[in-house]
């Protein structure tokens, strides 16, 4: 079982207790006590502990599988650009675009 998360504070010389108390607090988020009093505040059933735990997975599996695919996407537009930047500098200019014709109008007389 992992150990219960310890903190503690000294006051300084003169320093006043809102800030003792703001630093007490980020030890205290920082150890991750707040989650442990979050969620023993009210006895949970062990199976809907497992189910809470398992979605939990289940969308930080979702979420790394979406960073995975953007990180992927903007590996492939950084490799397109430099491919087309690469074929750019060694490929003759394009030919000049042909003018366009006219559209034809079908008037009946």
């Amino acid at each position: 079982m992992a150990t219960k998360p310890n903190v503690s504070y000294v006051v300084r010389k003169d320093e006043p207790i809102e800030k003792a108390l703001r630093r007490f607090k980020r030890m205290c988020d920082h150890a991750g006590i707040r989650k442990i009093v979050r969620l023993k505040r009210f006895y949970e059933k062990p199976s809907d502990a497992r189910r809470r735990e398992l979605r939990k997975r289940i969308r930080n599996q979702r979420r790394a599988e979406r960073k995975a695919a953007q990180r992927n996407q903007r590996k492939a537009r950084k490799v397109q650009a430099r491919l087309r930047s690469r074929s750019m500098a060694f490929s003759a200019p394009p030919p000049p675009a042909a003018p366009k014709p006219e559209p034809v109008s079908a008037t009946t007389e």
